[in-house]
């Protein structure tokens, strides 16, 4: 199934050589969890992040579903 994954400022960094802009798009099989993704990533999986599912904020064990938009930044990010 697809998912997007965005990483905003710092993170962004985390993305693949390569991928224009802070979002890439990619196939995961079917019970693939937010904590996975964040994994694949190297995307710090304690408060120093905050994720979010679709604009909501979820926790790491949250089943991902065809479509979902996975997006991570860091918590002390600044603006």
């Amino acid at each position: 199934m697809k998912i997007s994954v965005k990483l905003i400022a710092t993170y962004r960094e985390l993305l693949p050589e390569g991928t224009q802009g802070n979002k890439i798009e990619i196939d995961v099989p079917e019970g693939t969890k937010v904590s996975d993704i964040m994994a694949q990533f190297d995307v710090p999986q304690d408060d120093s992040s905050v994720i979010v599912v679709n604009g909501l904020t979820v926790t790491l064990s949250t089943i991902l579903v065809e479509g979902d938009e996975v997006s991570a930044f860091s918590a002390i990010a600044g603006g």
